[in-house]
């Protein structure tokens, strides 16, 4: 098949026998052309399917107006509800989305060059920087804001929960309805939001008189083997477990069913359940994702627009305890 030619302005002002400038005007409903123009310079434009030139409109105006996300996870909901929220946000400012997925748990100075490889005017990233981001920053000017994380890399401004006060929560939360015995199933403890809810929990559990709960990594390759030996008495086994998201809780929930062993207590962090509709209604920890999304929107956006002057931005939004069934 014989590649389509690209329909330029020129074409359509050819068509139109009227200036480039004029068929730019009407496109952009500028008023000052007539309105029999503009509707004659349009109806050509649509029978000439005549797509607009963002590239060509970025280069003159020095800026894409374009926003890369990037994350590590496709699978991850929380990731994919945020990035369905940032995307609202972002088109009601006029600017576009950039979704790239990372088989790496950081952001690098590799992956950021490669953002800037599409002429992003700004990174929102789920991914913890690492250090040598902020000389890249300073390099480059084109900005990064983590979302759902702490850093301490300068020139990165970040948005987080209060992962702290949501581990705080759940253990509350867990003595409330009984449990004694807490665990935390937690994601990788070199990511400060698993650090952090952890430290909540166990705070949280001390605080009670509780004996200091014991943290598992989700990630462990001998997991199944572990959650065996620790739930096979329910009498001496752990009674609450905290979940590091609602994601990990939810597999520990089919790991009771597939096993045959009678649940236990257990909270989630992220209330998905907010935005799908899955059954098992869970106790989880929750933020105003919405809220969220808009702040690290205009965030982002004036970073772009501003320059990465400091001071710095880090903001923790507030949580709360969005109640189910199984706690």
């Amino acid at each position: 098949m014989q590649k389509r030619t690209r329909v330029t302005i020129k074409d359509v002002a050819r068509a139109a026998q009227v200036t480039p400038q004029t068929v730019s005007r009407a496109l952009r409903g500028a008023p000052d052309i007539s309105e029999q123009t503009r509707e004659r310079v349009l109806k050509i434009a649509s029978e000439l399917h005549y797509v607009k030139n963002n590239t060509a409109t970025s280069l003159r105006r020095g800026s894409t107006r374009l926003i890369a996300v990037i994350y590590d996870n496709l699978i991850n909901m929380y990731f994919s509800i945020m990035t369905d929220r940032i995307q609202h946000c972002l088109k009601e400012r006029g600017y576009s989305m950039l979704t790239m997925s990372l088989r790496s748990v950081r952001l690098d100075r590799e992956a950021y060059l490669s953002a800037l490889s599409y002429n992003v005017d700004g990174i929102i990233s789920f991914l913890e920087p690492e250090e040598d981001i902020s000389a890249a920053i300073r390099a480059y000017h084109v900005p990064v804001l983590l979302l759902g994380r702490r850093t301490e890399v300068q020139n990165v401004d970040y948005i987080r929960s209060d992962d702290e006060e949501g581990g705080r929560l759940a253990a509350n939360r867990l003595y409330e309805s009984g449990c004694r015995r807490l665990v935390c199933l937690t994601g990788m403890p070199e990511l400060t939001c698993a650090y952090d809810r952890f430290r909540g929990f166990r705070e949280g559990a001390v605080a009670l008189g509780l004996d200091e709960p014991m943290a598992i990594d989700a990630d462990a390759s001998d997991l199944d083997a572990r959650l065996m030996s620790l739930f096979r008495s329910p009498d001496q086994g752990p009674d609450g477990v905290f979940c590091f998201n609602d994601m990990i809780a939810f597999e520990l929930l089919f790991f009771f069913e597939r096993n045959r062993i009678q649940p236990v207590r257990l909270i989630g962090y992220d209330n998905i359940q907010q935005e799908i509709a899955i059954p098992h209604r869970l106790t989880s920890v929750g933020t105003d994702k919405t809220a969220m999304a808009k702040r690290a929107a205009d965030i982002i956006i004036f970073r772009a627009e501003h320059g990465d002057a400091p001071p710095r931005i880090t903001e923790t939004e507030k949580v709360f305890l969005a109640d189910g069934i199984t706690a």
